[in-house]
């Protein structure tokens, strides 16, 4: 009786995810779930590095993730006043020079983000990874020391941006350390690198995030973000197409 106890006490003190393996789905949900918010206040810096050029852009912004709404508006001299607003699946620009809104739609979804690796595509992903992909688990494999789980997302249907992902997660922060993002001829569209993370509150996130988009050549996107914080009050004025001419 003894040993009895004795091993179902080690069971119990062992850690969850070698207690029970966890499945592909598992892992999605609680990658999904780290990233459930009601509102997002955050200041950041992108560097954009093309051959031997690069070019630094800051901004500020906010987001409501409910309602899929987010602003975000630029303040480095160069870009200054130049705003983003979307709303649910809709992006629009305000360019102060022109004074004038623009809609972006169609073929310039595809463009990047004031000449950035992340597209308004990106911009726009809306639903959750569970909602879009299937799932499956390929084998572990470790990043910066981490044990991580690497799992594969087939697209359910075909009118999402890409067709498959393969994601490497952190085995406690449930954080994509690693993400490659697939067309739909299996073509290595992007990569993308989540880095210095931290723990803010209940939630951990990455405050440095590295995009390179296979495509380009000598082309990459770093995006910190200097500040950052969650479920706080947002002024609901900032989502809304006639703010952004204010």
């Amino acid at each position: 009786m003894r040993h009895v106890i004795t091993l179902s006490l080690l069971l119990y003190l062992l850690p969850a995810h070698s207690r029970a393996a966890e499945t592909a789905s598992d892992i999605i949900r609680k990658v999904d779930g780290n990233q459930v918010f009601s509102t997002e206040t955050f200041k950041a810096k992108m560097v954009i590095a093309k051959d031997k050029r690069t070019l630094t852009k800051t901004f500020y912004g906010y987001g409501q993730k409910q309602d899929m709404k987010s602003f975000m508006e630029f303040t480095n001299p160069e870009d200054k006043g130049v705003k983003y607003l979307k709303l649910d699946d809709e992006l629009w620009i305000y360019f102060p020079d022109a004074d004038d809104v623009m809609k972006i739609s169609g073929h310039m979804l595809r463009q990047g983000m004031m000449g950035s690796d992340i597209s308004y595509e990106d911009m726009l992903e809306n639903d959750s990874i569970e909602e879009k992909y299937d799932s499956r688990l390929l084998e572990d494999k470790q990043v910066d020391g981490r044990e991580c789980y690497v799992v594969e997302l087939q697209a359910k249907k075909p009118d999402v941006t890409y067709d498959k992902q393969v994601i490497v997660v952190d085995k406690v922060w449930y954080i994509p350390l690693e993400i490659e993002l697939y067309a739909r001829g299996g073509r290595l569209l992007k990569t993308m690198k989540q880095s210095e993370v931290q723990k803010l509150g209940e939630r951990f996130v990455p405050m440095r995030i590295t995009i390179r988009d296979m495509r380009r050549r000598n082309s990459q996107t770093v995006v910190t973000f200097e500040e950052i914080a969650f479920d706080g009050k947002v002024p609901a004025k900032v989502f809304t197409k006639g703010y952004l001419k204010r």
